[in-house]
């Protein structure tokens, strides 16, 4: 089999036809931008290219750290059955996994940045190899870091990811070229991308030996911690609350080829210590602005001035304390309501309750969760517009209290309605290809992106936006026959 017919063939067990030519079109589109922008020599001003550029590499650093924390090799069980008992040699099979890999966490790296680089001023000469380079490192790190164990993986994330965010002031990063040290940000990314990639290549091409005697890739499941939860004495949809009220489901992709490749894992634990981890991240958080406030670099009565001649660095820092710790907590709200579809067996619960008022409770109850998540940093943001003068933290307030609980239900039923996602099965990763439905959450993310960005800006604007994002969801949870909908969906698409 030539080596192009097979990658394109470890392609399409990736991604479905129409979500692999919908990304093949977001890419042209990222490169064609780029390319007019480039060519037509569209400038900002000096301030705003200084204020683009660490918003650059903050990007990248959440990119980074996503890539190596969430990451794992994708090696699916139709690769085990097939594609291993071709006769290829080790480097066809190590090109094809990886630029498989590649489809699902590099590509659409080069939509992004390949708008964006003319308008921080990366000289073309260094944008295109760096495009490369950046694209190689994303899919490198999804398939490399995520072999360590937990807690080592996610010192690792966090360590490639400060690292990354370092650009902003240090010229020896992985994302020092997109603040203006061109040179030596070009030979760090090249080495560490060019290094990590022949490591992974060099799995890939081992990766049936590797595999073959790794442990079972069925999804694992971890007990609650804090002790049982008792059902004594309620039933029906008031056993489903209790239930939902009292522990959630952490579960994402992780593993490497000790894991016996990709692999899906799910956590149970309880609200209570979920939002006790929540009340520390804030709490450290309010602790941080202070103490910048009491070294002078944050001084009270600071005022988001990302334009001001003197931005860059400093002007990044609502960023670091307000905007993005409020992205990363709705995000992740998001995130888990609609993995807690994914982990459902229904079925055991249609017996007893409605379809719909089943999905319907569920749905409710994620939003009295996201709430309780949301009440320690708002009450820190609160508290830092009330002793820093902070007005940007008070604007996101309302989008923490009731877009958050909102969104966290439209997640749940677009994730429900859609059939987001194929139920887990036992395979090393997932049943079926991805496609165009698992992009309905991105969009959801690109709006909330855009909402708290806004509101950063307008106390008005966040209001409004909080209430409208509330009428949305109080008509959807105030009536049964769209959850029916929904439920009637997951049994059609194979949740049984």
């Amino acid at each position: 089999m030539p080596t192009a017919k097979l990658i394109l063939f470890v392609i399409k067990t990736r991604l479905s036809r129409p979500l692999l030519m919908f990304t093949l079109f977001i890419v042209a589109y990222g490169l064609a931008s780029g390319a007019f922008l480039y060519t037509h020599h569209v400038a900002l001003p000096a301030s705003e290219v200084r204020s683009e550029r660490a918003m650059a590499v903050i990007y990248s650093a959440i990119v980074v750290f996503l890539s190596s924390f969430m990451g794992g090799i994708t090696v699916l069980k139709s690769d085990r059955d097939y594609l291993f008992t071709l006769p290829i040699s080790r480097l066809e099979l190590a090109s094809s996994l990886y630029v498989g890999q590649l489809t699902l966490s590099g590509l659409l790296v080069v939509a992004w940045l390949g708008w964006y680089l003319p308008f921080i001023e990366v000289p073309l000469a260094y944008a295109v190899p760096d495009l490369v380079l950046f694209v190689l490192l994303i899919t490198s790190l999804s398939a490399s870091i995520a072999e360590l164990p937990m807690r080592q993986r996610s010192l690792a994330a966090l360590a490639v990811a400060a690292w990354s965010a370092s650009g902003i002031w240090n010229p020896v990063s992985p994302s020092g070229f997109l603040h203006g040290y061109y040179l030596p940000g070009t030979l760090t990314l090249a080495a560490l991308s060019l290094g990590l990639t022949a490591y992974v290549t060099r799995r890939l091409g081992n990766a049936p030996l590797l595999l073959g005697g790794g442990p079972s890739t069925t999804p694992t499941s971890r007990p609650e911690g804090g002790g049982l939860l008792s059902f004594s004495g309620v039933r029906g949809l008031s056993a489903v609350r209790r239930m939902k009220l009292n522990t959630i489901i952490l579960a994402g992709r992780v593993g490497g080829f000790g894991a016996a490749g990709s692999r899906y894992v799910s956590r149970r634990m309880t609200v209570r210590s979920f939002v006790g981890y929540l009340t520390i991240v804030a709490a450290a958080l309010l602790a941080i602005s202070i103490a910048l406030q009491v070294e002078g670099l944050l001084p009270a009565n600071y005022q988001l001035q990302l334009r001001a001649s003197n931005s860059g660095a400093l002007g990044a820092l609502p960023f670091f304390l307000v905007y993005l710790p409020a992205l990363v907590l709705e995000t992740l709200l998001m995130g888990v309501s609609s993995m807690d579809v994914i982990n459902e067996r229904p079925w055991l619960s249609f017996t007893s309750v409605s379809p719909g008022a089943y999905l319907r409770a569920s749905a409710v109850s994620w939003a009295v969760v996201a709430l309780l998540s949301a009440l320690p940093f708002s009450a820190a943001y609160a508290t830092m517009y009330l002793l820093l003068g902070m007005r940007l933290a008070l604007n996101i307030v309302p989008q923490l209290l009731l877009s958050a609980p909102s969104f966290a239900v439209l997640s749940y039923f677009a994730s429900a309605y859609v059939v987001m996602a194929p139920q887990l099965r036992f395979e090393g990763f997932t049943s079926g290809q991805a496609n165009l439905r698992g992009l309905v959450l991105s969009l959801m993310i690109m709006v909330l992106i855009f909402l708290l960005l806004v509101s950063m800006y307008s106390l008005a604007f966040s209001l409004y936006a909080a209430v409208a994002s509330l009428i949305a969801t109080v008509p959807l949870i105030s009536f049964s026959g769209p959850w029916g909908s929904a439920s009637r969906r997951l049994v059609e698409k194979g949740y049984v």
